[in-house]
């Protein structure tokens, strides 16, 4: 699974620390590597230690995108220099280098450029400890898998931003009763913090939209529509990024063919396929039995097709998880029994489902007649390799370019 880089971060921690994903939980043992990597990270760079926070979150350029504590600082500011040190433009690492060399209770100058003019302003420090202690015990907690006690350990400190936001929701997600936290409102506060910060971050912005659309299904149905509305109208207010979030929409029309391409090519009969969306694709992953997680948008409905014999096997479930540009990276359906692991899957997992795009639920079932070309130009293909005309691999290749595939 990937996951981007913090890019906004308090001063008490660095910004190399790994953000991880908000609203799907990652595999455990790859978390708790996470969570013990970032901690013996902050343990090279002598954290805990007593030394000056000033109450702000610093992201690229010296740029303060968030702050706490009633600090003097304000969101927006670019930072110029602090204690007479020369900090423009540099990278935040380099800022909390200079706060390292500065006691818990000092009073410092710090220069800003604020509304585009030079400001200066008093910043009364406070201890970094007490909010660093707290990190490294709940990332200590994760990495020893003692998933509930990290989620207390965060609590409801707000001078940790986004990441400990983030870490919080995963250590409930992966939690021994992960019903006895209010996951959805975690993950909105998580979200909440990540688009406030890509406000004065453009380069976060890609990567906050994605997330954003991993949760909305989760708080929609935890929060409702409402909650989930505020943070979309915050990504509004981006400047130059306004219509972002609606930009960033999929084809969901494009997805429902690839989908249905790839689930009729498994088929005895492609052209018998009765295939219905009750639910819409949401962003996550999908865990396939003795498999590695596929990351992608993903949605389970159902499928009823003709066997050998001309009879419909009855309905049954599938998945499928797509790219961002509608490539189809797993698919798999069930069999048609009285018990299969990939119905048992779905109908554990379409409560994460949001309802149908419009592009699916507006077409209904799709009846056998709406693929007869991708069957036909199948059956072709077919006629071809047995003919000798076409080679396994040239077949294959073919049929990924039909199917909008990459080779699953």
């Amino acid at each position: 699974m990937k996951h981007s880089r913090l890019r906004a971060f308090a001063v008490i921690v660095s910004s190399a620390l790994t953000l991880p994903s908000i609203a799907y939980a990652q595999d455990k043992d790859a978390f708790r590597n996470q969570a013990k990597a970032s901690t013996a990270q902050l343990q090279g760079q002598g954290e805990p230690r007593d030394r000056c926070s000033m109450g702000a979150f610093v992201g690229e350029g010296g740029l303060v995108t968030r702050t706490f504590s009633g600090s003097a600082l304000k969101p927006g500011d670019h930072l110029i220099s602090i204690n007479r040190v020369d900090v423009s433009g540099k990278r935040a690492e380099d800022i909390i280098a200079v706060l390292r060399g500065t006691g818990p209770t000092a009073v410092i100058p710090v220069r800003v450029e604020r509304g585009g003019q030079p400001m200066d302003v008093d910043v009364s420090c406070s201890n970094a400890r007490p909010a660093t202690e707290a990190l490294m015990s709940g990332l200590n907690l994760a990495a020893n898998g003692k998933f509930d006690e990290c989620v207390s350990a965060f609590g409801q400190r707000d001078d940790l931003g986004t990441y400990g936001a983030t870490i919080k929701v995963q250590c409930a997600a992966l939690s021994r009763n992960p019903g006895r936290y209010n996951l959805a409102q975690f993950t909105f506060e998580a979200m909440q913090s990540l688009v406030e910060d890509a406000r004065w971050a453009p380069s976060m912005r890609s990567d906050v939209i994605r997330r954003l659309r991993a949760s909305e299904s989760l708080i929609t149905q935890g929060l409702g529509i409402a909650r989930f509305q505020e943070l979309v109208a915050v990504t509004r207010s981006w400047p130059g990024g306004e219509r972002m979030f609606e930009a960033s929409a999929p084809d969901w029309a494009l997805f429902r063919r690839n989908s249905e391409a790839s689930l009729r090519a498994r088929l005895i009969d492609p052209d018998s396929a009765r295939i219905e969306w009750p639910y819409g694709f949401t962003y996550g992953t999908w865990k396939p039995i003795l498999s590695k997680r596929v990351e992608g948008y993903w949605t389970c409905g159902s499928i009823n097709a003709r066997n050998r014999m001309g009879g419909y096997t009855g309905s049954t479930s599938f998945v499928v998880v797509l790219d961002a540009n509608g490539f189809v990276q797993f698919v798999d359906m069930g069999e048609a029994r009285d018990f299969d692991f990939v119905t048992s899957q779905c109908n554990g997992s379409v409560k994460y489902l949001p309802p149908p795009q419009r592009e699916l639920a507006g077409a209904g079932v799709s009846q056998p007649a709406q693929a007869a070309s991708i069957a036909d130009e199948l059956r072709k293909l077919v006629d071809l390799k047995n003919s000798g005309a076409l080679s396994e691999a040239e077949f294959q290749a073919a049929k990924q370019r039909l199917l909008g595939t990459s080779g699953q």
